[in-house]
């Protein structure tokens, strides 16, 4: 299986223009941080990928690829401050941002507690030694 995947991967690769495998111009690296530093985001870091726009505009606690910051947990202040000021609209929205950053941080807290190391021991490739 691996001979078969590395014979796949030397197919590809050749298939591939070679200008894809030149090093990167400073406009291009300085261009590919910026997309990282423009997925920071109130909650955490966005996990779209490289060169994909955000499709959400500013709902991103309720997006699927919003990774939530643990540090992140008091969007209940902004609800408070939000009925202090009589923004219903508002209070309803960060509401359902809320529920939406629970479950977020439920399967964070999940994630951390479930670290377990599996060991999946030294394959053995016939015939490569």
């Amino acid at each position: 299986m691996i001979k078969s995947y590395r014979t796949f991967l030397d197919i590809r690769r050749a298939d591939r223009p070679a200008a894809e495998y030149r090093e990167p111009t400073e406009q291009e690296w300085d261009e590919f941080q910026k997309h990282f530093e423009l997925r920071k985001v109130a909650l955490g870091t966005c996990g779209r990928p490289y060169g994909t726009p955000c499709a959400h505009e500013h709902a991103c606690v309720r997006c699927p690829m919003l990774r939530v910051d643990p540090q992140q947990r008091r969007l209940g202040d902004r609800i408070e401050e939000a009925r202090a000021n009589g923004w219903l609209g508002e209070v309803q929205e960060l509401q359902i941002s809320l529920e939406a950053a629970r479950n977020k941080l439920a399967s964070l807290d999940r994630l951390t507690r479930n670290r377990t190391p599996v060991t999946l021991g030294t394959p053995i490739i016939p015939g490569a030694y």
